[in-house]
């Protein structure tokens, strides 16, 4: 996380079925059937309603695996860990040994004392689930308005996604109206229910934080400990207030990609204010496109997509190494070692859009939105409005589950990990959605997003939550530790 989310439309609807019916609902959830399914994992399908609002409706199924315990299983640890997509795929470490090689060794921690059981959001399963909602048509680059000059190229941009999306709805035929978060909360009460558990013990990362959100407000009776890591805030009913924590975030990350290269020896930028390095080369671009090799040039748009990329911490390494060579005389990393990811052919941005963007700001509204976040965060942090409305201007008429303020009470103690370098799951938008929380414990540390298999600091109170309910003292901090080692 995936990033993302926005104004609100649809909420009254999406709230609208009684507590009694959800609890109806969950109750008639089919059983598991266990198979193996290879790398040690016993798979599932549970098959649920495609829309909870609906349960005697059309069904579909969700994909769930098992990785059994090894030691004395205090019970099942439900876990998503982001996306949208796949997570059941990342419990084969068989098969994926380079994806991130922490993870086996975080898994291999937690089956000490759990049955760990990773499911996957609808339309998004493993391939060899046979679940997975394939699109005729590729969406396009989620950096697609970073390049907009006009609003010709913004219709062009909204045409593909529209395409993109009518292809995904063909392909998912009638499960399409159950693709939102709300409905995923609701297949996790069932999986629940169908493992046999009277209270849930859960594991989100990123994207499984936003389902977090939704089963805190629709089913608190059954929470037992919840772990937020690297938190989405579905919390936000504008755009503008949302989208603001985003670009204050990045605003602030160009200062600390200048102060890491400032303290390390093998930046490409060492000696140079890093910060400086990047406006002087805006500053060029802006006066003419930057040559690079082969007769190639950077445009401004260009720039500004690898440099977004590049100012995750994991890329700030390349990031500087592309300035420097930029200044030089030669952009071209901006178009290689920091080029845009290529769309999906996914439904992950179809479900993402469901969540946080059921609603748009037109055109004109957007230009004032821009022109307040060029007021906040004009160096670089203003490049996110454009950036996360890429990901669904032009969608329209999905399922919708619209952000709004948490309603939580009685709940126990969750335990949420907030990285200071997080600018994917911006800091400021975990700390809102904690502070919604009466019982939430906030553990600070000074990594980026989705460090838990990482940083061990955190390790070690996450897994005293998970297996007793211990928290960490109010106000601890775990320091840094993956960032001391990027470029290394």
């Amino acid at each position: 996380m995936n990033r993302r989310r926005l104004i609100a439309l649809c909420l009254a609807a999406c709230l609208a079925v009684p507590l009694g019916g959800i609890a109806l609902a969950s109750a008639q959830a089919h059983g598991l059937v266990w198979k193996d399914c290879g790398d040690g994992l016993r798979c599932a399908e549970l098959v649920v309603p495609v829309d909870w609002a609906d349960p005697g409706g059309p069904m579909t199924s969700v994909h769930v695996a098992r990785l059994p315990a090894t030691g004395k299983s205090l019970g099942p640890l439900i876990v998503n860990f982001g996306g949208p997509g796949t997570s059941t795929s990342l419990l084969r470490r068989k098969s994926q040994p380079d994806a991130q090689p922490e993870l086996p060794s975080l898994l291999a921690e937690l089956q000490r004392s759990f049955d760990v059981i990773a499911f996957d959001p609808r339309g998004l399963s493993e391939p060899a689930s046979g679940r997975k909602v394939s699109c005729a048509r590729p969406e396009p680059s989620v950096y697609g308005l970073l390049l907009a000059r006009t609003k010709h190229d913004w219709d062009a941009h909204a045409a593909a996604n529209a395409a993109h999306q009518a292809s995904c709805r063909t392909a998912a035929r009638s499960a399409w109206r159950g693709m939102t978060a709300w409905n995923v909360a609701h297949d996790i009460d069932a999986l629940r229910a169908a493992l046999g558990q009277d209270k849930i013990v859960y594991a989100g990362n990123s994207y499984g934080t936003v389902y977090a959100q939704a089963y805190l407000e629709l089913f608190p009776q059954r929470v037992g400990r919840m772990y937020f890591d690297g938190t989405a805030d579905h919390t936000q009913q504008g755009f503008e207030p949302w989208i603001r924590n985003y670009a204050l975030t990045q605003e602030r990350h160009l200062t600390r990609f200048r102060d890491w290269c400032a303290r390390r020896a093998d930046c490409a930028l060492r000696g140079t204010d890093a910060g400086q390095a990047w406006d002087e080369l805006v500053a060029r671009v802006r006066r003419a496109p930057l040559p690079a090799s082969s007769g190639r040039t950077v445009h401004e748009r260009q720039l500004y997509a690898g440099a977004v990329k590049g100012m995750n911490p994991a890329f700030w390494p390349q990031l500087a190494t592309a300035i420097r060579k930029a200044l030089d005389g030669d952009a071209g990393d901006f178009l290689e070692e920091l080029r845009p990811d290529d769309g999906s052919s996914s439904v992950s941005q179809d479900s993402l859009c469901n969540d946080f963007m059921p609603a748009l700001p037109t055109y004109e509204e957007f230009q004032g939105i821009e022109a307040r976040l060029r007021q906040i965060a004009p160096r670089f942090g203003w490049l996110e409005g454009r950036f996360e409305l890429g990901r669904c201007w032009g969608r329209s008429g999905g399922a919708s589950w619209a952000p709004h303020p948490l309603r939580v009470k009685d709940v126990p103690p969750i335990l949420f990990a907030i990285g200071e370098l997080d600018n994917n799951t911006n800091y400021r938008g975990q700390a809102h959605v904690a502070g919604q929380i009466p019982s939430a414990r906030v553990l600070w540390h000074g990594d980026g997003h989705a460090s838990w298999a990482r940083n061990g600091c955190l390790r070690r109170h996450v897994r005293a939550y998970l297996t007793t309910g211990e928290l960490p003292p109010p106000g601890t901090r775990c320091p840094a530790e993956i960032i001391q080692k990027v470029g290394k």
